[in-house]
């Protein structure tokens, strides 16, 4: 019996280092947060690119969130028209769209800001619309 007593230690000490290890992998990390906001609706706007050839123009067009997902249609009005399907999720006050470009807006009340970075990386400022 004596000639076993020394490996009980180490094995007890392994045993619970992994079993500590695994309840740690365990813990999944933070998801996104959830929408803080809702953006189904009209708005409309104005983008600005500042690279390459640069630009500006108008935006309008509308958003449709269900959950924290969202997809629209928005027209973009500068040197040509173009319509363009959108699409992204929401997490707190953040869009984040994914297509066609990816790009970030932070909404503020009636008022989203911030960039999308299709061929140019291109402000956008959106307001609400009734």
């Amino acid at each position: 019996m004596e000639y076993y007593a020394p490996m009980r230690m180490p094995l007890a000490l392994l045993i619970g280092g992994l079993v500590l290890a695994a309840s740690a992998c365990s813990t999944a990390p933070p998801g996104p947060a959830p929408p803080a906001v809702n953006v189904s609706g009209n708005w409309a706007g104005t983008w600005w690119a500042f690279e390459g050839e640069g630009g500006s123009g108008i935006l309008r067009g509308m958003f449709l969130q269900e959950g924290p997902r969202v997809s629209g249609q928005f027209e973009v009005i500068g040197r040509q028209v173009n319509t363009t399907f959108v699409s992204g999720h929401v997490t707190g006050n953040e869009v984040r769209l994914t297509t066609p470009a990816r790009g970030t807006l932070v909404v503020t009340g009636t008022e989203m800001t911030g960039t999308v970075d299709g061929v140019a990386v291109t402000r956008v400022t959106l307001r609400r619309q009734p």
